[in-house]
């Protein structure tokens, strides 16, 4: 785990729990992506990186400034947690707390999202097919989302969560050229 994600943890973990208890998982999925979109915005993100180097009072007037952009978005519990994480400095890890509680929501409610790549378009039955292999692989509901890469040639390349499956002919061209340079 990098140090950002070390630090989000905890905020995304007490967050998980607290929308978990609360009933508010989707809720708070979207506060998370609004927070994460707002601190990623060019501008915010260079305040937020030079208020380590200013007074407390400034982390006080941007953290106004930030709970206006997100007026009407935020309930008082994501605005407490935006508070909390200003006061101790550490907005900046705010897209990695929104991707860990999606990884806490997606554990817990057995789903994964799964991109698969291909060099021609799949059709519907395929896509059904390639979908169930997955859900019954993984023991999850799966989301597919498919991209076209011509750069494969042919075959497949599946992505769902840290599991890869490249079975594309690009690939097999790769290994078969490293094992004839040895």
């Amino acid at each position: 785990m990098s140090d950002s994600q070390t630090i989000a943890y905890p905020y995304a973990k007490a967050a998980f729990d607290y929308a978990r208890d609360a009933a508010q998982l989707e809720a708070w999925e979207n506060m998370l992506v609004v927070m994460k979109e707002v601190a990623q915005a060019p501008s915010v993100a260079s305040q937020i990186e030079a208020l380590d180097m200013l007074g407390p009072d400034a982390h006080e007037e941007f953290t106004q400034s930030f709970l206006a952009i997100c007026e009407g978005l935020l309930d008082e519990y994501g605005q407490n947690l935006l508070k909390l994480m200003a006061e101790n400095g550490r907005l900046g890890v705010l897209p990695q707390v929104a991707e860990l509680y999606q990884t806490f929501k997606s554990d817990f409610e057995r789903t994964v999202e799964a991109c698969v790549t291909t060099a021609e378009p799949l059709d519907e039955q395929q896509k059904d097919s390639l979908s169930q292999a997955l859900e019954r692989k993984l023991n999850r509901t799966v989301s597919l989302t498919c991209q076209i890469d011509k750069t494969l040639v042919g075959g497949i390349k599946i992505t769902a969560g840290e599991l890869v499956i490249d079975g594309s002919l690009k690939s097999a061209i790769n290994r078969l050229a490293s094992r004839l340079e040895v």
